[in-house]
């Protein structure tokens, strides 16, 4: 699965994934959240990002097609 990685530009603590590479579904966290398209990921590599319990995420994605995570979550 590919996966898009984005940042809130006014919020350097708050990433999100998503399977849309434009990134529209993902809900805004403040009202001036702008989210910025940082790359894209395979999930086969998802261990070299340091990024902890990401099964969590990948349930997210399936669900819903987004995952709002906060900066803690990237190591």
């Amino acid at each position: 699965m590919r996966i898009f990685l984005f940042r809130d530009e006014c919020n350097s603590d708050a990433f999100a994934f998503s399977t849309d590479v434009t990134g529209a579904s993902i809900p805004p966290v403040s009202p001036q959240t702008e989210w910025i398209f940082l790359g894209t990921i395979e999930t086969l590599i998802v261990e070299k990002w340091g990024i902890r319990d990401f099964q969590e995420v990948l349930d997210y994605l399936k669900a819903d097609g987004y995952c709002v995570v906060d900066a803690e979550l990237i190591e």
